[in-house]
């Protein structure tokens, strides 16, 4: 809180109202997590989006105050040191600047343009989900471009660097977008992937199947087994795991890596073994009711006498759980740094 204080008057006022647009954002979005099973994970955001800030906030405080926040930086905060040392050096205020800055400019009018929208529109409608739409799209333009607006000098009235302004306002990157994962799709769109999903995992199934020699049918997302059908239907579909995943990949990102590019690989691989991990949870459904019969997957599923509750909530946490670890092994892959050393030829002479 002290070194919060320590900031400018002019950038306390701006995060005051940037945190109650936070609370508004959790107050609208909060009516649609507690109906949709696949966005519960809604209801943990604002506390991670607070760790994340409150996990980069050293480096938030060096940027806008100047000074470092500590007597002895950690091994991460020393890291970030050298970074911006290196990028010290700002390019002119010239027209890339001056463009940068009009977008910016830009991007927070039509960010509280969105709000207002958003804001009339539930006056009149209530809660609806084009509302919660135009908030969490609103949101991340008005953050994004209020950053780097304000981050233009220190708090000691000094210059701050553009590559340290752009750097700052990369951090908020995930605060920002997150909220556009944690709102429902809109009923068309999720129909429109939730179908999509559901024919590759019935076809995935099938053919697995068939090609393992047990007599199955497939008509559209239905499986037809000896014993009975199996729909594939949304809660098999892997939506709710994709929802998940996405956020898991996103928070695990931003945590873990500076580089954008490594993060937005977390995000993708985070879809690419949802979707994996998804197929083995339907092969495994499937085999379930071959063995036992389609009526054996609306009960419980009991392992070593303990009761692990409804078979497809308890696999869809597998999931999770099973995307999770993977991406935590590719943090321990992507964080290996590899040093060549290239050792001078033996006896090398003057070039002629």
């Amino acid at each position: 809180m002290q070194s919060f204080l320590q900031l400018s008057g002019g950038v306390r006022a701006v995060a005051a109202v940037l945190a109650g647009l936070v609370v508004f954002l959790i107050f609208d979005q909060f009516h649609w997590w507690k109906r949709h099973d696949e966005y519960m994970f809604g209801m943990i955001v604002p506390f991670f989006v607070g760790f994340v800030v409150f996990d980069r906030w050293p480096r938030i405080y060096r940027i806008l105050t100047g000074k470092r926040l500590g007597e002895k930086p950690d091994k991460n905060l020393a890291k970030f040191e050298e970074r911006i040392e290196k990028t010290a050096d700002s390019p002119p205020d010239g027209l890339f600047v001056k463009l940068t800055t009009a977008v910016a400019f830009c991007a927070v009018l039509g960010g509280l343009a969105f709000f207002l929208f958003g804001s009339l529109y539930r006056a009149m409608e209530g809660a609806n989900l084009v509302t919660s739409t135009a908030y969490a799209y609103g949101f991340p333009a008005i953050l994004l471009g209020t950053v780097f607006l304000l981050s233009r000098r220190t708090a000691a009235d000094e210059p701050v660097p553009y590559r340290h302004r752009l750097i700052l306002t990369g951090m908020f990157l995930f605060p920002a977008l997150i909220w556009m994962l944690s709102v429902p799709m809109f009923d068309v769109l999720n129909r429109a992937v939730s179908t999509t999903l559901m024919n590759q995992v019935a076809t995935i199934v099938y053919h697995t199947f068939d090609f393992l020699g047990y007599a199955i049918v497939r008509e559209g997302s239905v499986l037809l087994l000896p014993s009975g059908e199996v729909g594939v239907e949304d809660a098999c579909s892997g939506i709710r795991s994709l929802t998940a995943c996405l956020f898991a990949g996103s928070f695990i990102g931003a945590v873990f890596f500076e580089s954008f590019t490594k993060k937005v690989v977390m995000v993708g691989m985070a879809m690419v073994f949802a979707f994996i991990n998804n197929i083995l949870r339907s092969l495994f459904l499937t085999a379930y009711a071959y063995g036992l019969g389609p009526g054996a997957l609306e009960g419980d599923l009991e392992l070593l006498g303990m009761n692990l509750g409804n078979i497809h909530d308890f696999t869809g946490w597998v999931v999770l759980g099973l995307t999770v670890v993977v991406l935590l092994i590719l943090v321990k892959i992507f964080s290996i740094r590899l040093e060549f050393e290239m050792e001078p030829a033996q006896g090398a002479g003057a070039s002629a």
